[in-house]
């Protein structure tokens, strides 16, 4: 399911970014750029940090994950020429 429709940004993305150590909308919002559009996001989101209502959801996605977690972010930019 999509948390953020606007930066396509999924439950799963939401639950990882928390279980990584992300403790409110501001890291949330600098980790995945959720709730940076249009904003009507931010409560979906805010239920998934600990004490929000999806927040067990968390900790069951995160599969008993404990102390660091890497993760690689790859993007890739198409650039065209406008005539």
């Amino acid at each position: 399911m999509y948390i953020c429709v606007c930066n396509a940004i999924s439950e799963r993305q939401v639950q990882d970014a928390i279980a990584q150590g992300a403790n409110d909308l501001g890291d949330l919002q600098a980790r995945l750029g959720v709730a940076t559009c249009c904003g009507r996001c931010a409560d979906t989101a805010t239920e998934y940090l600990p004490g929000g209502r999806y927040a067990a959801e968390v900790g069951a996605a995160a599969g008993g994950l404990s102390g660091p977690v890497e993760v690689t972010v790859l993007s890739r930019v198409a650039v065209r020429e406008v005539a």
